[in-house]
């Protein structure tokens, strides 16, 4: 059972993202607290409202459409179709605002180098990949779509935060769903096992993983890439980062690159 419990392969979230169950879980995402953050970055961090902006992993949109918003011309990426699909529907495109389906772990196939003068990567989504390969590979990608002088935000969890205050087991009603929920830190992973049964009866189970990063962790791999951490920010508020934040938000500047 155990074993079980913990089943995975290493694209899970390309099933588990486009599933109906998923967004049922997980569908009542803050749009305040969503359209606060992209106002505090606007202000605190971006340029102008000419500059050109690439949501990475931008599910079903909502931060996509708040950078759209404040005036940024707007991409977003999601591997999922029915993100993509939803976003579509809630928020529309315009000039102003795109969205693709798409991996991010091949952006050169996207987009062309140079791009953008900012990319976000937000709510943990770079940090899924089994394959130290996957995450190199798509933050090179970063790199190059980013224009020099241009800036990456990092929106990631704090890994100090979430091994103190991990609830192991809950039970969570959402969406005509009834999920059973495990939850554990391990081998420098932070998982989340899933289970429920679906409209047809059938039992379900999905994995979820995130690497346990550490802001360090990030910095040395930034570097590597010719990105330099400018700013550290400790929650969506954008206060100073401090050893329990919620959230680890890393602001870096891309100054050369090769």
């Amino acid at each position: 059972m155990i074993s079980y419990l913990w089943k995975s392969d290493a694209n899970w979230f390309a099933t588990w993202f486009n599933t109906v169950a998923y967004h049922a879980l997980y569908g009542e995402r803050d749009e305040e607290e969503a359209i606060l953050f992209i106002e505090a970055l606007a202000k605190a961090v971006l340029g102008d409202d000419s500059w050109e902006v690439l949501d990475l992993g931008c599910g079903s949109g909502r931060h996509a459409a708040a950078f759209a918003n404040q005036g940024f011309r707007t991409l977003g990426i999601d591997l999922s179709s029915n993100s993509i699909d939803k976003a579509r529907l809630v928020y529309g495109e315009s000039e102003s605002l795109r969205f693709l389906k798409g991996d991010m772990r091949m952006l050169e196939e996207h987009v062309e180098a140079g791009s953008f003068d900012a990319v976000a990567s937000l709510f943990t989504s770079i940090g899924y990949f089994e394959s130290e390969g996957d995450l190199t590979k798509t933050i090179l990608g970063v790199a190059r779509v980013l224009r020099i002088n241009g800036v990456f935000i990092l929106d990631f969890l704090n890994p100090v935060k979430v091994k103190e205050e991990l609830v192991e087991e809950e039970v969570k009603e959402s969406g005509g769903y009834t999920f059973t929920i495990h939850r554990r830190v391990t081998n420098g992973w932070i998982e989340k096992s899933i289970q429920y049964i679906d409209s047809a009866g059938r039992h379900q189970h999905h994995v979820e993983r995130v690497r346990a990063l550490t802001p360090n962790d990030w910095r040395l791999r930034l570097e590597q890439v010719g990105m330099k951490i400018e700013a550290h920010f400790g929650d969506y508020d954008l206060n100073p980062w401090q050893e329990q934040a919620p959230r680890s938000i890393l602001i870096a500047r891309k100054t050369t690159f090769g």
